[in-house]
């Protein structure tokens, strides 16, 4: 499978730019570990880069209720 380039758009605009080998790029709902934050995407667009916007989840700590 030949890789496909992505774009991972922050909520702030900021963007990186990534390229998948062996895998597709992350799809909606997918979580994504990125600037040492948990991200969700929210969305995507099908064009060259593929653009997939995302926003910060809150990450629940070990041993909180």
């Amino acid at each position: 499978m030949p890789g496909r380039a992505f774009q991972i758009r922050y909520p702030d605009n900021t963007y990186e730019i990534h390229a998948r080998t062996e895998s597709p790029p992350p799809s909606i709902g997918d979580t994504l570990r990125r600037r040492g934050k948990l991200w969700k995407v929210t969305s995507t667009t099908h064009g060259v880069p593929m653009i997939l916007r995302v926003e910060p989840v809150e990450e629940r700590r070990k041993g909180s209720s």
